[in-house]
């Protein structure tokens, strides 16, 4: 019973520190028929309260199993507190050189995590993030939800 009770506190204890290095959490679930339109921009307020560190920042899509296409191209535009913007142009891969689905599937719904920028070092105040799709289409189909998460560095 003891030995019960130790592994409980334990992972516990390892649940609550993973948690620990997410200082922040945002998903848009707001796409019409599963469809992100070409002028949808999607954007994430973010404040950081201590520049000491250094940061990972990830998208997370969550899009339909068996997806068509192989990778989804977006531009990132990243507001610093001065008003200066970094702006990116990454491509979200969705299948390994296989074919196979690189997120993390359940069901018919995968959800892919991709780091964009990672152990940046960021000054204090408040970041606007936004993303938008550059597909060749005027929308981008079977997307559920897309989700950022700034964490710790390791």
């Amino acid at each position: 019973m003891k030995t019960k009770k130790l592994f409980l506190f334990g992972l516990i204890l390892a649940f609550i520190s993973c948690n620990e290095k997410k200082i922040f959490s945002e998903y848009k679930t707001d796409f019409k028929a599963n469809q992100w339109q070409k002028n949808d921009v999607k954007s994430f307020d973010i404040t950081i309260d201590d520049e000491s560190k250094n940061y990972d920042l990830t998208f997370i899509l969550s899009h339909v199993f068996d997806y068509q296409f192989d990778k989804v191209p977006v531009t990132i535009n990243i507001k610093n507190p001065k008003g200066e913007t970094e702006i990116m142009n990454i491509d979200l891969i969705l299948k390994d050189s296989a074919g196979k689905d690189k997120g993390d599937c359940l069901g018919d719904i995968c959800d892919l995590k991709q780091t964009f920028k990672k152990n940046v070092n960021l000054i204090k105040g408040n970041y606007v993030i936004s993303v938008a799709h550059t597909f060749n289409n005027s929308y981008l189909p079977n997307i559920s939800s897309l989700g950022l998460e700034v964490t710790l560095s390791e």
